[in-house]
C-alpha cells in the first residue's frame, strides 16, 4: 500500500461564527448615554450648596437648624425679596471667624428704604411693601421696632431678617459707614431650596415687592431638580446598560459553548 491509499484527515471542522449582539449594542448605548446624563446632571450639581441656618432672626420662614440649598455662582443682580447667603465680614463690628448668615434682600442699589408708615410697612422708593413673611408681632406689639431711613449704595443689598425683632442685620448699622448695605461681593449665593442636594424642595419665593409695584421679577431656579433627576437616571442608564451587557456576553457565550458541544454529523 503506498502513501496515498491512506484516507485523507477529516478537515478541521469550523466552530461557531461570532456575531455582535443586537442587545449588546443597546446596553452599551444605555451605559454611553447613562454617563453623559449622569456627568452633566452631577456638574451642573456643583453650583449648589448647603449650609445649616444657626440662629433665628429668619423665623418663622427658616426655623434654626434647617438646611437650605443655595446657588453660589453669581447673579447678574439679586431682586429685592431673595433670601441670600452672606458673610457677616460686611458689617463693621463683624470678628475674626463670625461666618455667614442667611438674610433677606428688602433693597438693592439706589433704593430708598423708610421704616415705617402707620401701617408699619416698609417703604421702598415710596412703594409700601406687604411683607406676609414676617411676623405681626414678635414680641414688641410691632414686627418693626428700628425706625431708619437709607439710600442703598451702588452694587450693594439692604438685608434684613424675618424676625425683625430678633436679627443682626443692615438696620443696626444705618448712619455707619455703608449704612449696613452688603457689598454684592460679601454675597455668597441665593436661596433656591429647603433641604440637602439630593432631596430639596424649591424654597418659597415672595412677589410681595412686585406686587408692591417695583420692578423685578422673583429668584426661579428650580435647576437643582432636573440636575438631580439627570444624575440619578443617568446612573440608573449606567446600572442597566453594564448589567445587560454582561448578561448579553455570558449569554452568547454559553451559546457558543453549547454548539461547540455538538458532535459533527457523519
Amino acid at each position: 500500500m503506498t502513501e496515498t491509499d491512506f484516507p485523507a484527515p477529516p478537515a478541521d471542522r469550523p466552530g461557531p461564527k461570532r456575531r455582535f449582539s443586537p442587545l449588546l449594542l443597546v446596553m452599551i448605548l444605555l451605559a454611553v448615554v447613562g454617563v453623559g446624563a449622569g456627568g452633566y446632571g452631577f456638574w451642573t450639581l456643583l453650583s449648589y450648596r448647603m449650609v445649616s441656618v444657626p440662629g433665628g432672626g429668619m423665623a418663622p420662614t427658616i426655623q434654626p437648624g434647617t438646611v437650605v440649598l443655595y446657588r453660589w455662582t453669581p447673579l447678574p443682580e439679586i431682586p429685592r425679596g431673595a433670601v441670600v447667603l452672606m458673610d457677616l465680614s460686611a458689617f463693621p463690628d463683624a470678628s475674626p471667624g463670625d461666618g455667614q448668615i442667611v438674610k433677606r434682600v428688602i433693597g438693592v442699589g439706589g433704593d430708598q428704604v423708610v421704616c415705617c408708615t402707620n401701617d408699619n410697612l416698609i417703604t421702598v422708593n415710596g412703594k409700601p411693601v406687604e411683607e406676609p413673611y414676617t411676623e405681626n408681632d414678635n414680641g414688641y406689639g410691632r414686627k418693626e421696632y428700628r425706625p431708619f431711613s437709607v439710600q442703598v449704595p451702588p452694587e450693594t443689598v439692604f438685608v434684613v431678617g424675618d424676625q425683625r425683632n430678633n436679627s443682626r442685620d443692615s438696620r443696626i448699622y444705618v448712619g455707619m459707614p455703608g449704612d449696613g448695605a452688603v457689598p454684592l461681593s460679601k454675597v455668597n449665593g441665593v436661596v433656591v431650596g429647603l433641604g440637602s442636594v439630593l432631596a430639596a424642595d424649591p424654597f418659597p419665593q415672595t412677589t410681595a415687592f412686585v406686587e408692591a409695584g417695583l420692578p423685578g421679577d422673583p429668584v426661579s431656579d428650580t435647576g437643582f431638580r432636573t440636575s438631580r433627576n439627570l444624575a440619578f437616571g443617568g446612573a440608573g442608564l449606567v446600572a442597566v446598560g453594564v448589567i445587560g451587557a454582561i448578561v448579553s456576553v455570558v449569554r452568547s457565550a454559553g451559546k457558543r459553548r453549547r454548539a461547540a458541544a455538538i458532535p459533527p454529523a457523519r
